[in-house]
């Protein structure tokens, strides 16, 4: 059996790239191994690069060009397969809860505008004109219109369900055990006892991605959990994003009002914790005190993949032919995933990506390593 591409991975990045290989007439396989604690099940969706980036520079150019894409994917997606991913142009507050917070978030409004961005200033009672459910103590917000959010996981599944009906082979509970190598050329891959042939593999594992030793040097990805909280209330108290420095409120059109998150060390370990759920209810009760009285719906948590520089892995692995990455986007998967997938394709396909990937190339950290 062959196959043009094999994607390792069928969480969000994955689901991308096989679709738009599949729209450009790749023939690709995605083998997942549904471990728990995949990213993109864990993930509120939020699409937000400038509360993202730092300054401008590579890493603000691709998240602005993945959120460009999202309206267009999503209204694709549901034209192919009848499902609504939860794309909403809802728009962000980044909010002030003290006089710290009201300088960090005024300079950062400085430097969006600075680059050309609109981003408007909501003093407290615009603030509660906005949002009245939020806290009286808000200082204030910056307002971002042009961030917006998606629903993950149902991003994920019409993307996999629209490169399966495009002609993609979804096999999910496989779990890819190595490759097969002539030289250092990569030429398919191990997986459950089968071998398959391809032309071209991509890692889009997330946090698993590091795992594949057999290829030097390895991915240097690792898991960062993140827990979340979700809150369901009778109707939806909230109209936009919110952000703090104390973490996020993001609500949905059911009512459910998403929580989050956390960010810890702590290996392969997938599970909310007691004290993850404690302090993201504490972060409620200062952000939006009439969310004390929302059921408790559920918590999740989800392994991020981190890289050492906090930048996504895009492009070909050093040293070796016939094999790709796209991982390590962190907590930026659900945003950057339809521009990962068509710069994957760009690059496996037609040779040249329409944005440039020195920023992101696995390279860098070899260079580093020797």
């Amino acid at each position: 059996m062959g196959s043009d591409v094999v994607v390792v991975g069928g969480g969000v990045i994955g689901a991308c790239i096989a679709y738009e290989l599949a729209k450009a007439g790749a023939r690709a396989v995605v083998m997942d191994r549904e471990a728990s604690g995949q990213a993109s099940r864990a993930s509120a969706g939020m699409l937000a690069p400038l509360s993202e980036a730092d300054g401008p520079g590579a890493f603000l150019d691709l998240g602005m060009e993945g959120l460009r894409l999202h309206r267009p994917l999503a209204e694709e997606l549901q034209e192919r397969t009848g499902i609504d991913v939860g794309y909403r142009p809802t728009g962000l507050l980044r909010v002030a809860l003290n006089e710290t917070d009201e300088v960090a978030v005024r300079r950062r409004r400085s430097w969006h505008m600075a680059a050309g961005f609109s981003v408007g200033w909501l003093d407290p009672a615009r603030v509660h004109d906005a949002e009245p459910a939020l806290s009286r103590d808000i200082r204030g917000a910056a307002y971002y219109s042009q961030e917006h959010q998606v629903s993950p996981p149902l991003l994920a599944q019409a993307a996999l369900r629209a490169a399966a009906d495009l002609g993609a082979v979804v096999r999910m509970g496989l779990n890819v055990e190595g490759f097969l190598i002539s030289g250092s050329r990569v030429h398919g891959v191990r997986a459950g006892g089968e071998q398959l042939e391809c032309d071209e593999v991509v890692i889009a594992a997330g946090a698993w991605s590091g795992a594949f030793a057999e290829l030097p040097p390895a991915l240097p990805v690792r898991p960062v959990r993140g827990q979340l909280v979700a809150l369901q209330t009778v109707s939806t108290p909230l109209r936009h994003l919110i952000y703090s420095s104390g973490g996020y409120l993001s609500p949905k059109p059911d009512g459910l009002i998403l929580v989050g998150a956390t960010q810890e060390e702590v290996g392969f370990d997938p599970r909310p914790t007691a004290a993850g759920v404690a302090g993201l209810l504490h972060s409620v009760a200062r952000l939006t005190p009439t969310l004390a009285s929302a059921a408790f719906a559920h918590a999740l948590a989800g392994l991020r993949p981190g890289s050492p520089d906090g930048l996504p892995l895009i492009g070909r692995l050093p040293g070796w032919s016939g094999i790709a990455a796209a991982t390590g986007h962190f907590r930026n998967g659900v945003l950057l995933a339809p521009i990962t997938a068509h710069l994957i394709t760009d690059l496996l396909l037609r040779g040249r990506p329409r944005l440039p990937l020195e920023a992101f190339d696995p390279a860098r950290f070899a260079v580093r390593a020797a």
